[in-house]
């Protein structure tokens, strides 16, 4: 904790440099970086995306023209973030169970499908074919066990 004061006066120099450069930039260019996130973002074709980046394209284009009113902005902006990861949380829950029921319903599907499969396996096991039912009346119904102990001596 003894090296933070070494700390603070490196970083606030890189401030002041990032300060100046960026005075010097031109408006378009300063312009077009603020944008540039927000173009990417149009491009993923999600929308809490793009809202997300134009919010934070919004903050810095705000801390920019005024930044003696940085504090407000950075709350403003922090609750606007706050708010869309609300209705994301809802948007995508809703989504979660909209998904489940289909599964649900799928899986009774299939288990209708297998159930009626296997109703028509089974039929099929237990009725005998016209082949099947020549095999069978060749065989004799009974035996006689005196004829077979009769024939071995």
């Amino acid at each position: 904790m003894q090296d933070w004061h070494l700390v603070n006066p490196l970083v606030l120099s890189w401030f002041d440099r990032g300060a100046a450069l960026l005075s010097r930039l031109p408006e378009g260019v300063a312009i077009a970086a603020i944008l540039l996130p927000v173009v990417l973002a149009f491009f993923s074709r999600r929308m809490v995306v793009l809202v997300s980046c134009i919010v934070g394209a919004v903050i810095v284009f705000f801390t920019f023209v005024a930044p003696s009113y940085a504090a407000v902005i950075l709350a403003a902006g922090a609750y606007l973030g706050t708010v869309i990861i609300a209705l994301t949380g809802i948007a995508s829950r809703r989504r979660a169970a909209a998904r489940h029921a289909e599964f649900a319903q799928l899986r009774r599907d299939v288990d209708t499908l297998l159930a009626a499969e296997n109703r028509r396996f089974l039929s099929g096991l237990r009725a005998p074919t016209k082949e099947q039912s020549a095999d069978i009346s060749t065989i004799p119904a009974t035996r006689d066990p005196s004829a077979g102990a009769n024939n071995s001596r």
